[in-house]
């Protein structure tokens, strides 16, 4: 799987094109913004897309979504519990931070497990609710790979003082998702730079791991 990062230019928010190199088939994951840099990378590369994904619905990681599936022809996808922010401009914060109302309704409605294939790459979903209700990860097993939204950052974990978030079960969804998975598993964030399990396992100090009794 090929992997390109766009950091958006006003909410310095990650968008990641991904893709099988061999039939250049792809999804984009959290378009947030600059549209148009996304749609350029995606003809200059020749890919299909074949959803836009979305790990929730904050408006840092919506706005572009509309016109980058319009222009494509990919259906947009979110998890179930999600609808409710993305369709509300206060509680998604695009009224008041972008100061541009952003409503997206989802094409496709994904649950924990469900599997997203592209090419010859398989994403499975895991919903890791806490930062919002229905925020969700995309994991790659075959490549060691897990786009974690604003669930987990680098040493640092999404807020929960927002509408819909929970500080009990984003601490859940961390430890007993997350760090579940093998701890050579690459964590490409929302923000700022990539990590691994291994990584946040030892140094994130906002959630430990269980000590075994």
């Amino acid at each position: 799987m090929v992997i390109e990062k766009i950091v958006t230019k006003n909410y310095g928010t990650n968008v990641y094109i991904c893709y099988d190199e061999a039939s250049k088939s792809g999804v984009v994951i959290d378009p947030g913004n600059d549209a148009d840099t996304i749609l350029s990378l995606i003809s200059d590369n020749g890919l299909k897309i074949e959803k836009i994904l979305l790990t929730h619905g904050h408006f840092d990681h919506i706005m572009a979504a509309k016109a980058v599936a319009e222009q494509v022809g990919a259906p947009i996808a979110a998890h179930a519990d999600e609808r409710k922010l993305l369709g509300d401009p206060e509680q998604n914060f695009s009224r008041q931070a972008a100061r541009e109302e952003c409503i997206l309704n989802p094409d496709v409605l994904l649950h924990d497990g469900d599997t997203i294939s592209f090419g010859n790459v398989r994403f499975t979903v895991i919903h890791t609710p806490g930062h919002t209700a229905g925020g969700i990860c995309f994991y790659s097993e075959q490549d060691g790979i897990l786009f974690s939204g604003d669930t987990l950052f680098r040493e640092s974990v999404g807020r929960t003082d927002l509408p819909s978030s929970d500080s009990t079960a984003i601490e859940h969804s961390i430890r007993n998702k997350l760090y579940s998975l093998p701890p050579e598993t690459i964590v490409y964030p929302g923000h700022s730079r990539k990590t691994t399990i291994e990584h946040e396992m030892a140094n994130n100090p906002h959630i430990r791991p269980l000590k075994k009794p």
